[in-house]
């Protein structure tokens, strides 16, 4: 590919001491330049000879928290373009200085001066507003405040169109981050610890998955979607991301030994249980991953197993009126495809959980009030 979109979080790259980052700067080709102070300082071109392939053009979508704490690598990134655009290399073998000159081209046309332009046209680095965090797709699948995948496209743009530049300085530049999308042929995010996954909250699916439904609106064509697994430092894998997901349902989602442990953790567990399949939602509301099976599968397991309704009517009604609710959202969007008998069990469901909560609603105490109160 001569673009590739790349998730960078900040947790992980303190635990990673930034492989992400490293991960970016090889795609370009060039190597950081450390002081005896142990900070990088520069970044030198590897020689296209040794590096074997062309320079690959990076977009990165970083975390608030990435902004925050790691201002100067996304100035170390924004050198490196910078570096690699003014080497003396053709477009074949440099597709970053290919990108950058190309479109600095298309921007003077549209009557901004050079030097406006070639800044434009070289923004890889994308954030959300400073003060801001998230990716805001999630927000929207949460509120329902979607339609179509275009909408949460233009979300994920209007949320992540703030580059930083040189020196970790933020500005507003939501027409480079589209254009950069719409070059976007791969995307990437690594995942380096086993202690979470794809499911642990909607963040996982509102980066990434919002990258990936944002491409495809923009591009007109879905990306290539890859989870680098860096979890095991000796046995590294890559896997798509439709792989890392159903992985992670299999692993954990569907695992009838994890749901049955949830049941340790009353109101709390069974409030996990909820957000698990909110998440669920959300992956297949982005990049359409969770199959009619694996849905029959959360909807037999969630809400039909007639022990864990009980358990979580009993604890926490509200969880398992919010799973009801949220699997016939997916079959009202048309993500889930099944029978109208399966259907109509879950209104049925539905119906009863509802009138529980109001039943609970109406037996609450009501406080009398004394006839000498003002």
């Amino acid at each position: 590919p001569e673009e590739i979109g790349v998730v960078a979080w900040g947790t992980p790259t303190v635990r990673t001491r930034g492989e992400t980052i490293a991960q970016v700067l090889a795609l370009m080709g060039v190597t950081p330049q450390w002081s005896d102070a142990g900070r990088v300082e520069d970044v030198e071109p590897i020689g296209l000879d040794e590096l074997g392939r062309p320079r690959i053009d990076v977009t990165t979508r970083v975390s608030g928290l990435f902004r925050d704490a790691f201002p100067q690598a996304a100035s170390v990134v924004h050198d490196a373009v910078e570096t690699v655009v003014d080497l003396d290399e053709s477009h074949e073998q440099n597709y970053v200085k290919k990108h950058v000159e190309e479109e600095s081209q298309e921007l003077e046309a549209e009557g901004l001066d050079s030097e406006d332009a070639r800044e434009a046209a070289s923004h890889r680095v994308f954030t959300t507003r400073p003060g801001g965090y998230g990716a805001g797709t999630n927000k929207a699948v949460d509120e329902g405040n979607w339609e179509s995948k275009a909408d949460l496209a233009e979300v994920y743009v209007q949320w992540g169109g703030y580059a930083l530049g040189s020196r970790g300085r933020t500005s507003e530049a939501h027409a480079a981050f589209k254009r950069r999308l719409g070059n976007v042929e791969a995307t990437v995010k690594i995942e380096d610890t086993m202690e979470q996954d794809e499911f642990d909250s909607s963040d996982w699916y509102a980066f990434h998955g919002g990258f990936i439904t944002a491409v495809a609106e923009i591009a007109g064509e879905e990306p290539a979607s890859y989870v680098g697994d860096s979890s095991n430092p000796d046995n590294v894998g890559v896997y798509t991301n439709e792989e890392k997901v159903r992985k992670a349902m299999r692993a954990r989602v569907l695992n009838p030994e994890w749901l049955d442990s949830m049941e340790d953790h009353g109101y709390k567990g069974a409030g996990d249980l909820s957000q698990t399949v909110d998440v669920a939602l959300g992956w297949d509301a982005t990049t359409g991953i969770v199959s009619d099976t694996l849905w029959a599968e959360v909807a037999e397991k969630y809400a039909f197993d007639e022990d864990r309704q009980e358990w979580m009517r009993e604890v926490n009604p509200w969880a398992l009126d919010s799973i009801t609710d949220t699997l016939l959202q997916a079959i009202e969007r048309g993500l889930w495809d099944t029978d109208d008998a399966t259907a109509d069990r879950l209104r049925d469901l539905n119906l009863r959980v509802d009138g529980d909560l109001e039943a609970r609603a109406g037996s609450a105490a009501t406080p009398e009030v004394s006839s000498d109160d003002d």
